[in-house]
C-alpha cells in the first residue's frame, strides 16, 4: 500500500508542476510567396496540363486553342481549374480548385500566417499551335534518283536540311506534319527553292504567325565511322529479270555492280551501281560450266569463279573491269576434296578475296559439307601456286560437324597468314590465320544473327572496321532478310550479348526487311563500294528471288 501511495502522490505532483508551466509560443510563418501553380480542365482531376509563365505578381497561361490539340474540342476558358502550392501556415483567397473564368483577369491573394499578404493576377489566353512536328524535302539528284532529307528544327526557328557537298537538288518539294488547325505558307508537297534560305510561315488558329527559315547546311565530318545514311535504290526481282533460284552473287567494280546468274550458261549482268540501271552482259569464258560467284578486289579487278564439284576443275578468270572482253585465266585446279558426303565437297559456292590482284592478295574458298578451306596467294600480281593451301579448319563451334553447304572465309589482309572471318550456319567468328583458332566470336543468339546467316563483307570505312552480313529471320523458307552491320574494330566487343546496353554500339545498322518467295537454298550476297574520295560507302545486298537494294553511308553527321 505504501508503494502505491507513493506512485499516486508522484503523479499528482507531476501534474501540478505541468499545470504551472507557461505554454510554448507558436511562431507564425511570414512567407506569402506562391510556391507553384498550374492549370487543368474538367475531367482531368489534378493532372498538370498547362504550365505558367510568372513575372513578379502576374501569372500567364497560354492554353491550347483546342485540347487535345489534334482534336476539334475547343478549349472553354470559363471552365479552367487552377491548382497551387503555398507555404505552410498560409492560405489563398479566394480558394483554388473550382472552375475559374480566365476570359478576364482572375485575382487572388496569398495570406501569410503573420497576416502579411501578396496579391496575384492570372491572365489566360487561347493560343494556336505553330509547331513543326516533322518536315522533309524531296528532290531529284544529278542522276535523276529521288532523294529525301529530314529537316532538323532549331530553337532559333531555322529548319536545317543537312546536305552533302556537291548534292544537286532538282524539283525540290517539302512535306510536313503540323497541327490540323494551322495554316502554312507553302502547301503540302509544294515547291521550294533550296538554293537559298526560304521562309516558311505557320499561322495558328489564334491568328498569330511564326516564321521558320528553311535552309541547307553542310554536315560535320566525323573522325570515326559513318553518320548520315540513306537507302540509295531498290530493284525488285522482276525489275532485274531474276529467274527462280538463280541470282546469288554481287560484285562491285568502279561504277558498276555485277550480278551472277547461275543459269546454263551462267551470266554476269552489269548495272550502274548508283542507279540500278542495266548496262550490259559480260563475257563468260566458262561455256556450260556453272558459275556461282564473281567477286571484286580492292582495285576494281574481278574474278569469275567456276562451280567445281569433287573431281571437277575450279577455274578463276581475272577481268580488269566489267568491260574487259578478254579475261585471263588466273587459276585452274582440280578439286580433290576428300569430303565424306558423295556428290559434295564442292568448291565455288562462296569465294572471297582481300587485296589487289595486280599486287598482293589472298583468295579463300570453303568446300561444302566439310571443314576444309582452300587458300591461294597472289604476290606481285602472280599466283604463288596453282595448288592451294589446304586448311583443315579445327575450330568448328556450337556442335557443328562441318560447315554445311554454304560457308564464307573472308581474309582481312593480304599477308601470307592473314586472319580471316568465318561465317557458316553455326558460327560467325574472327580466326587467327596461323593457328586457325577463334580470336573472338559472335554470341550464338538468333536475336543477333538470325535463324540463318551467310553472305559476308568486311570493310574499313573512316577508321572503323565493319562486318556486314545478311541475317535471315522468322522462317526457314529463308526469304526474309535484314542487312546487319557490326562495328568489329575492337575485337573485345565482338561477343557482346544482345541484352547488353552497349549492343547498339556493336550492331550499328539494321536495314528494313527484304522479302522474297521461298529461298530454300538460303542464298544471297553482300558487296561494298566507295565514292566521293571514300567519303561515302555503298553496301549492296541481294536476296535470291527477292531483288537488290543499295544503302549509302557517309562520313558526315548533323
Amino acid at each position: 500500500m505504501k508503494r502505491n501511495s507513493f506512485i499516486i502522490v508522484s503523479l499528482a505532483a507531476g501534474a501540478m508542476l505541468a499545470s504551472c508551466r507557461k505554454a510554448d509560443e507558436i511562431k507564425r510563418n511570414p512567407q506569402n510567396l506562391l510556391a507553384d501553380i498550374f492549370a487543368t480542365n474538367e475531367g482531368n482531376g489534378g493532372k498538370r496540363l498547362f504550365n505558367p509563365r510568372i513575372s513578379n505578381d502576374t501569372v500567364y497561361f497560354d492554353i491550347p486553342y483546342y485540347f487535345p490539340e489534334d482534336s476539334d474540342d475547343e478549349t472553354d476558358l470559363s471552365r479552367i481549374i487552377l491548382r497551387g502550392s503555398i507555404p505552410s501556415d498560409a492560405k489563398i483567397t479566394p480558394a483554388l480548385g473550382g472552375f475559374t473564368d480566365l476570359r478576364q483577369p482572375f485575382r487572388f491573394t496569398v495570406l501569410a500566417g503573420t497576416g502579411e499578404k501578396k496579391d496575384y493576377v492570372v491572365m489566360g489566353k487561347k493560343v494556336g499551335n505553330t509547331t513543326i512536328e516533322s518536315i522533309k524535302v524531296t528532290f531529284r539528284d544529278a542522276d535523276g534518283a529521288t532523294q529525301e532529307i529530314d529537316g532538323v528544327v532549331q530553337e532559333t526557328g531555322e529548319v536545317l536540311f543537312y546536305v552533302m557537298p556537291g548534292t544537286v537538288m532538282n524539283d525540290a518539294k517539302i512535306s510536313y506534319v503540323i497541327n490540323k488547325h494551322t495554316a502554312a505558307s507553302i502547301p503540302q508537297d509544294g515547291p521550294v527553292n533550296m538554293a537559298q534560305p526560304a521562309p516558311f510561315v505557320l499561322t495558328g488558329k489564334d491568328g498569330v504567325a511564326k516564321t521558320y527559315t528553311l535552309k541547307t547546311a553542310e554536315p560535320v565530318k566525323l573522325a570515326y565511322g559513318f553518320g548520315i545514311n540513306r537507302k540509295l535504290w531498290s530493284k525488285s526481282a522482276t525489275e532485274l529479270n531474276f529467274s527462280a533460284n538463280n541470282e546469288i552473287c554481287l560484285a562491285v567494280s568502279g561504277d558498276y555492280l555485277v550480278i551472277t546468274r547461275r543459269t546454263n550458261p551462267s551470266k554476269y549482268s552489269v548495272y550502274n551501281r548508283f542507279t540500278g540501271a542495266y548496262v550490259r552482259e559480260m563475257v563468260n569464258p566458262l561455256g556450260s560450266q556453272l558459275s556461282f560467284q564473281m567477286i571484286g578486289d580492292d582495285a576494281g579487278n574481278l574474278l569469275g569463279a567456276s562451280w567445281a564439284p569433287k573431281n571437277a576443275k575450279f577455274i578463276l578468270h581475272k577481268y580488269k573491269n566489267p568491260m574487259d572482253a578478254a579475261p585471263v585465266k588466273l587459276i585452274e585446279w582440280t578439286n580433290n576434296n576428300p569430303a565424306a558426303i558423295p556428290g559434295d565437297g564442292g568448291v565455288g559456292r562462296r569465294v572471297n578475296i582481300y587485296g589487289n590482284l595486280d599486287g598482293n592478295a589472298v583468295i579463300m574458298a570453303p568446300a561444302g559439307v566439310s571443314n576444309i578451306i582452300y587458300k591461294w596467294r597472289v604476290s606481285n600480281g602472280a599466283v604463288v601456286s596453282q595448288v592451294p593451301e589446304v586448311i583443315n579448319f579445327p575450330s568448328l563451334a556450337n556442335g557443328a560437324a562441318n560447315f554445311g553447304f554454304y560457308a564464307e572465309a573472308q581474309p582481312v589482309s593480304a599477308e601470307p597468314n592473314a586472319n580471316y572471318w568465318i561465317n557458316y550456319q553455326f558460327d560467325i567468328a574472327l580466326i587467327n590465320g596461323t593457328s586457325h583458332q577463334r580470336i573472338a566470336a559472335f554470341a550464338n543468339d538468333p536475336a543477333i544473327s538470325g535463324i540463318f546467316h551467310m553472305p559476308t563483307a568486311v570493310v574499313n570505312f573512316n577508321n572503323a572496321n565493319y562486318l556486314a552480313i545478311l541475317k535471315y529471320v522468322e522462317t526457314y523458307s529463308l526469304n526474309k532478310v535484314h542487312l546487319s552491320v557490326f562495328d568489329v574494330t575492337n575485337p573485345s566487343k565482338i561477343g557482346t550479348p544482345f541484352a547488353d546496353p552497349s549492343f547498339k554500339n556493336f550492331n550499328v545498322f539494321n536495314s528494313e526487311q527484304l522479302t522474297a518467295p521461298d529461298n530454300g537454298n538460303g542464298t544471297g550476297d553482300v558487296a561494298v563500294g566507295f565514292s566521293d574520295n571514300n567519303q561515302r560507302m555503298q553496301i549492296y545486298y541481294l536476296l535470291t528471288n527477292g531483288g537488290v537494294r543499295a544503302h549509302e553511308f557517309t562520313v558526315y553527321a548533323p
